[in-house]
């Protein structure tokens, strides 16, 4: 019992790895090569890389669920070497980098970049 709810739970902070990795992927894709050079970051093709890398590792590392386990296949989760990478890469990403590219016209801005309506 007690290791079927350990399993569960791993395979819980891979599928948010997956998908925080992923996001970060869609994330980076969608904004302009500008505001990575503007930021003083890396280049949008290497955070591409970067992400694409970290979404592949974890999506191999991703474990079968406890009973869904039919062919044996078993992913190593968050805590392999793999699954590490993947969560450095995208705490990276959303800790330093996106923070610092701006909305990028994605944001509430109401779409008035650069124009001041005066007042309210």
């Amino acid at each position: 019992m007690f290791g079927v709810l350990q399993s569960l739970l791993v395979w819980a902070l891979s599928a948010a790895t997956l998908a925080a990795c992923a996001w970060g992927l869609i994330d980076a894709a969608r904004r302009p090569e500008a505001a990575f050079t503007s930021a003083g970051k890396w280049s949008k093709t290497i955070w591409l890389i970067i992400l694409g890398v970290a979404t592949a590792l974890a999506f191999i590392s991703m474990p079968a669920l406890p009973f869904l386990n039919i062919l044996g296949a078993n992913g190593g989760g968050v805590l392999w070497f793999g699954g590490l990478a993947a969560i450095v890469a995208a705490a990276i990403y959303f800790a330093d980098v996106r923070p610092k590219l701006g909305s990028g016209g994605f944001g509430s801005s109401g779409g008035s970049r650069g124009r001041s309506s005066g007042g309210w």
